[in-house]
């Protein structure tokens, strides 16, 4: 009958001193201590590659950092995915990725990506699109900005904007979820996230009251029209605007005539 390896000690592992050459203390099932001549100590695991069928090895961390303990539990998850035929290197490399793409998507990040998106696709003048993200930067950034889109969820994005709507800024509020609706609706086509988190979220906000906009004195025509001749938009919303002076027509009338 083979003789049975003897599992290592805390005493044992402390106790370990350096020799003239590496040497290791194992454990068992694959996990060994490796003694270097500096006297610095390191857990690793040592497995045959579910796939190539080739002996393997992966370092578990520097002991003490890494205790017994924690070397033995994670030798136990590595053989659970050996069972499941999964390389344990590749699993923890997949890990890594996935979480160095969720730091990247964070909602600015995707917002950014969206803004510049929407500018190539849609006439998105450039002085909207610095009003669109100024708006961003005001009340979504600062406390959402850095966190992933994955993370978000719909009562996080709830208690981030009720502010808003105890300041009584409604069509602030009612404006900056249509473009949190944009960026999500933009992350899931680019298959960032499965489901928008701001889908639905204007129903649990105030509405907005509806009022009609003071008519213009005509004493105020001529700051208008100068006022308009220095804005920064484009000629031909300006044109319009005129034009819709001149003959009195509504705004959607001009808009398709």
């Amino acid at each position: 009958m083979p003789n049975q390896l003897k599992p290592l000690t805390n005493v044992e592992i402390a106790g370990a001193k350096p020799r003239s050459t590496d040497y290791e203390l194992r454990d068992g099932e694959g996990l060994y201590l490796l003694v270097k001549t500096s006297g610095r100590k390191a857990w690793h695991f040592e497995y045959y590659h579910p796939v190539t069928k080739k002996r393997t090895k992966t370092s578990l961390g520097p002991y003490p950092v890494v205790t017994l303990a924690m070397a033995r539990e994670t030798r136990t998850k590595y053989r659970r995915l050996l069972y499941q035929g999964i390389d344990p290197r590749q699993h923890l490399a997949g890990i890594a990725e996935e979480k160095r793409i969720q730091n990247e998507c964070t909602l600015e990040k995707v917002a950014e990506q969206w803004l510049k998106e929407k500018k190539r696709t849609s006439d998105l003048s450039e002085d909207h699109a610095k009003d669109v993200w100024r708006s961003l930067e005001m009340h979504v950034f600062p406390s959402l900005g850095n966190t992933p889109v994955t993370e978000i969820r719909p009562k996080m994005l709830k208690e981030h904007l009720t502010p808003l709507e105890e300041q009584g800024i409604l069509e602030t509020l009612r404006r900056v979820i249509s473009r949190l609706n944009e960026i999500f609706r933009f992350a899931i086509s680019e298959e960032l996230i499965e489901f928008n988190p701001a889908d639905n979220l204007v129903a649990r906000f105030k509405k907005p009251k509806k009022q009609n906009m003071p008519a213009l004195h005509p004493s105020e025509l001529g700051r208008l029209m100068l006022a308009l001749q220095n804005a920064s938009i484009r000629k031909e919303t300006r044109c319009l605007i005129e034009w819709e002076l001149l003959t009195w027509v509504r705004p959607g009338e001009a808009v398709s005539a």
